[in-house]
């Protein structure tokens, strides 16, 4: 992961010779009021060097010890001091609980003190504790909304922080930069090859000036009808009933189906449930096999049974 994101600001550092400044979002992943925005004022001394911090007059609250225990600032500086050696980093944690309409004062404030020398960068996990296919069909809703800067859906994403993502997509697009690059995606089941794991996944990309071509992919979920939202919140996870377009109940399966449907192909992840849990290992692939088996063969679809996908060529 360390290396991917290396060269991901290895690449971006090539593009921008001249950046003085670097602005940090990311979520605060430990204060107890999660309904404010803090920042740090203190320089840190890190094994790699020196780091300069730097105060952008933003009147927000500082808690220097705050950011300076919270991964999501502290992992990704050492290379940005790798690749940005001159610039000043201002880091911005915000609450998981901010709520999108007072983010507007913020992006405002760092419009007006952003400009060309300036990199605008979130710290954001995408997916987490799911199995890796679903995790994949959460990505697909999370980048199409990145890609057709579809603010009115980004409450909906699953990721750690929407209101990181939503600020950096505001200003991109009022920067007149519109057009989504993906430089990679991954997922910790599909490089392990483990379809059982909890994954973690993570994006690299940036906006560049120009126009994205439109996304149309539609996400979708269907759950069997005996699984209880207030009670999947303790086993699966809340994060488990976001990041797709549409929730609705089978109850003719006792699969979770995730489902991402392009103009080309559809595919189905199958995940076995039971007393609100998925089913792993042996029983979850002998399942899987069963069930597939049953469905006739077509030469336009694919069965994979180590990960669970039907895949359907629509042309």
């Amino acid at each position: 992961m360390q290396n991917v994101r290396q060269e991901f600001l290895k690449k971006i550092s090539k593009s921008r010779p001249i950046t003085k400044k670097i602005i940090l979002i990311a979520p605060d992943h430990f204060s107890q009021n999660q309904q404010q925005i803090n920042i740090n004022n203190e320089n840190w001394n890190l094994s790699t060097g020196y780091i300069k911090f730097g105060e952008l007059n933003l009147n927000l609250l500082v808690n220097n010890s705050l950011l300076k225990n919270d991964h999501a600032v502290y992992n990704p500086l050492a290379d940005l001091k790798t690749y940005f050696p001159r610039a000043t980093i201002y880091p911005i944690l915000i609450g998981q609980k901010v709520s999108f309409s007072s983010l507007n004062s913020l992006l405002s404030n760092l419009e007006s003190v952003c400009h060309f020398d300036c990199l605008l960068v979130a710290s954001v996990d995408f997916s987490h504790y799911l199995p890796a296919t679903l995790a994949q069909v959460h990505d697909t809703h999370t980048l199409k909304i990145l890609n057709n800067f579809d603010f009115n859906s980004f409450n909906n994403i699953e990721v750690d922080s929407p209101q990181s993502l939503y600020i950096l997509s505001k200003f991109s697009q009022n920067k007149s930069a519109r057009k989504f690059n993906l430089f990679a995606h991954t997922n910790s089941g599909f490089i392990t090859g483990n379809p059982d794991i909890e994954t973690t996944t993570h994006v690299f990309a940036y906006y560049t000036r120009g126009y994205s071509t439109p996304v149309y992919t539609n996400t979708a979920v269907s759950t069997p009808i005996f699984l209880d939202r207030s009670k999947n919140q303790i086993t699966l996870g809340d994060r488990f009933f976001y990041g797709v377009d549409e929730f609705s109940i089978d109850p003719s399966l006792d699969f979770v189906v995730a489902t991402v449907t392009t103009s080309s192909q559809i595919v189905k992840s199958y995940l076995p449930i039971k007393d609100n849990l998925f089913i792993r290992g042996e029983e979850k692939q002998k399942l899987i096999k069963n069930y597939f088996d049953i469905i006739p063969n077509d030469q336009n679809l694919t069965k994979d049974y180590f990960w669970g996908k039907l895949i359907y060529d629509r042309k």
